[in-house]
């Protein structure tokens, strides 16, 4: 059945249907172009090469500080996602950089918000407050944070806020050589604010659709006279409803970070962040009908309960020392606790369940479950030496590391099946004049815990093999332990395993460089075979190619890419041995490592000021995914996850003029669009046609201090699920126009 919310459109208002031929045609011209001229013309105020300038190679400079985006503009020439090498240029994978000019044109309060803004992931819903995140059909199953790893732990976690944030940073395709364990998918490292050398002082008020409003305030400076002690503390209050009835969110943030310099080559770090997050929640949203197409509910329904919560709160603590030595080489060890945490029985949830054998589609039973004591404590300890070597008369670098990561999960426990109704009809049932039942009786659910541990060496060198000519080599050995205490039969480890890496730069010119990579990650696997072995890991092998382009003094950047990810040997039934296969599976058979997967497509993106005053990111991806072989026959050449469109599209520009009238001004506008998808669950299926969502702002700066903004979401209104299913509850509408006004002060 076709989801038709926007069936009002007519083709050519989505992309990519006509219009997408056009708009690849536009960036891939204006990156060509931008190469072929580039070279040949200097932009107004910038110097042309000169003989001496070694052939246009850049000379790198990294201080022991990290890396921090100074640019007013989209453009990002620098990343600190790939240890020891900071030009994105330098880096044989696409890196795409989401600078805080962005953020705050955009007005993108919290990740999901960020990440639905960026070019070639898309976010998807287990329910309201388990987000999801995904990049050439795998799940982006960590996050960094200053370059150390987190995991998102389910429902305890809350999308981090970007008010503590510089920029972020995402690094497309396996990262295994970064973070040992995950999917072949991205690393999305979130680069923090840090403390200014001299004073400042910013604030921002935000309200908006649906009764937001948002406080931030971010102070930073020196705190003593030589300026050998910095501080920065960035606070959040952020209140707001939705558009569904009677859902609301409460979010508090504070982030405080403090640099001392030891010496004069040596910098310690420390920070403390805690957000706690009180919001109703939807554990499940709205249904399909019998036949898996909408039933046309209004957006504003809500069927949970009014004292539905979903209350929860982390805390991150990072500490780290950097010494930089006269010779070029850096230290930097580093340690972090993240804590994520259920609050006491701080999840109360209404579901619903179609009766067996239902025919009306409205028709539900409904029953309240209530948990306590979700906790997710980790812990990262990393060390990294980097620097330069002289070798056959040429410069190349080398880095050295090793991380330990812990986890240690307290599994949730409480009751299900509280206060249960049959028979609701959901036309005519009113859930929020439902009493709320008691905590007990119930139904007694406990999870058991568990305990992760990782632990990874790991070397890179880049070769300079001739001015415009580098390799990257590398490997990483890992280590990973699963524990379940009181269930040790579910244990297993992974006694080593290697992961490589190669790639290769060539500079065509002072603008434009060629890259290639080879690369790989592993995702362990819990799977016995005949002999009662546990199955390797799974193994993504990440084939990558492409240009990655800078211009007009770095002020714009482009990157044209393709990839291709074969994920390996992912476990399935080993239907020869027969079945039950004893004594390890007495119900059925044991595994082989047969399946195999694959994702390949390529990539097109534009950041900066492409015209004077016109700031533009811009990314189109094309991703192509299938099921080489599997267990299941009936997937073999299906797609990994139908519901992730092969054409996705995210542009955004901005445009301020300077001078005469319109001095002062900033106008913007953009578009979120998307194919076709489709959704499968037994012989019931769910189709949504491709849809576009505009987006619009316009602002004015009143001099040096005080900035008004006016965003505008979903120009038009476009009716459309940001997630949907064609059984079960797992239908949730896209959010509708709404208005964001922010007044901004800077002192």
């Amino acid at each position: 059945m076709m989801f038709r919310p926007h069936a009002e459109a007519t083709p050519s208002q989505f992309l990519p249907f006509p219009l997408r031929r056009t708009a690849q045609a536009a960036m891939l011209c204006a990156m060509l172009c931008a190469a072929l001229v580039a070279p040949h013309a200097a932009r107004a105020g910038e110097a042309a090469p000169g003989p001496d300038d070694a052939d246009a190679i850049p000379v790198h400079t990294v201080t022991i500080t990290g890396t921090h985006q100074a640019e007013q503009g989209f453009a990002a020439r620098k990343a600190s996602v790939f240890k020891g090498i900071d030009d994105i240029r330098d880096v044989p994978q696409p890196v795409t950089v989401l600078t805080r000019a962005f953020l705050d044109d955009r007005v993108l309060p919290d990740l999901q918000d960020v990440l639905r803004n960026t070019p070639g992931v898309t976010v998807d819903y287990t329910d309201s407050e388990r987000v999801t995140y995904f990049s050439r059909g795998y799940q982006i199953d960590a996050l960094q944070v200053d370059g150390m790893t987190i995991n998102q732990a389910g429902s305890m976690f809350a999308q981090p806020d970007t008010a503590v944030l510089d920029h972020v940073e995402i690094l497309r395709g396996a990262s295994g050589m970064l973070r040992g364990a995950g999917n072949p998918s991205a690393a999305v490292n979130l680069v923090r604010k840090r403390p200014t050398g001299t004073l400042q002082a910013q604030a921002a008020a935000t309200l908006g659709s649906w009764d937001r409003r948002r406080i931030e305030a971010d102070v930073s400076g020196p705190l003593n006279a030589s300026g050998s002690l910095r501080g920065r503390v960035v606070a959040v209050k952020d209140k707001r409803d939705f558009f569904q009835d009677v859902r609301k969110e409460d979010r508090e943030v504070l982030y405080a970070v403090l640099e001392a310099d030891l010496a004069p080559a040596t910098l310690l770090t420390a920070s403390l962040q805690h957000t706690d997050l009180d919001a109703t929640g939807a554990w499940g949203n709205l249904p399909s009908a019998l036949d898996g197409g909408p039933l046309h509910l209004p957006r504003s329904t809500y069927l949970g309960a009014a004292w539905n919560r979903w209350n929860r709160y982390n805390d991150q603590a990072m500490l780290a020392l950097e010494h930089g030595f006269a010779n070029g080489w850096k230290l930097k060890a580093s340690a972090a606790y993240t804590g994520l945490k259920m609050k006491p029985w701080g999840f109360l949830q209404s579901y619903f369940t179609r009766p067996a054998g239902a025919t009306n589609p409205y028709l539900f039973n409904v029953s309240t479950s209530a948990y306590t004591g979700d906790t997710s404590n980790q812990r990262v300890l990393s060390f990294t030496a980097d620097g330069p070597f002289q070798a056959f008369g040429r410069r190349h670098t080398l880095v050295v590391g090793a991380e330990r990561q812990d986890v240690d999960t307290i599994g949730t426990s409480g009751y299900f099946n509280l206060g249960p109704m049959t028979n609701v009809d959901i036309r005519t049932w009113n859930p929020y004049a439902v009493a709320r039942p008691a905590i007990a009786p119930g139904t007694a659910y406990a999870a058991n815990g568990n305990k992760t541990s990782q632990e990874g060496v790991y070397a890179t060198t880049r070769l300079s093999l001739t001015d415009p000519l580098a390799v990257l080599l590398g490997t990483r050995l890992s280590w990973w332990d699963y524990d379940v205490p009181a269930a040790p039969s579910g244990n297993y480890r992974i006694a080593r395993q290697t992961t490589p890496y190669a790639g290769i730069t060539y500079a065509v010119n002072r603008n434009v460089s060629a890259y290639a990579s080879y690369t790989e990650i592993f995702t362990p696997q819990n799977f016995k075979d005949r002999s009662g072995a546990i199955l390797a890991p799974v193994t993504g092998k990440d084939v990558e190619a492409g240009l990655k382009g800078e211009f007009y003094g770095g002020r714009v950047t482009a990157t044209l890419g393709l990839f291709r990810i074969d994920n390996e040997g992912k476990a399935a039934q080993d239907t020869a041995a027969g079945t039950p296969c004893l004594p390890w599976y007495p119900t059925g058979y044991c595994y082989i490592d047969g399946g195999r997967q694959r994702s390949e497509g390529w990539e097109l993106e534009v950041n900066g000021e492409v015209l004077p005053g016109l700031q533009l990111t811009g990314g189109y991806t094309h991703t192509r995914t299938s099921y080489l072989a599997d267990s299941t026959a009936s997937n073999v050449g299906q797609p990994l996850r139908s519901i992730d469109p092969k054409h996705l599209l995210r542009v955004f520009a901005t445009w301020r003029p300077t001078g005469g009238a319109l001095d002062g001004w900033t106008v913007g506008g953009g578009v979120q669009a998307q194919s076709e998808t489709y959704v499968r669950s037994g012989a019931v299926s769910a189709t949504q046609g491709s849809y576009a969502v505009w987006n619009a702002m316009v602002g004015y700066r009143f001099g040096p201090t005080w900035a008004l903004q006016a965003n505008v979401n979903n120009v038009f209104d476009k009716v459309y699920y940001a997630k949907y299913a064609p059984t079960g509850i797992g239908n949730y509408y896209g959010d509708p126009r709404n208005v964001l006004v922010t007044l901004r002060a800077n002192f």
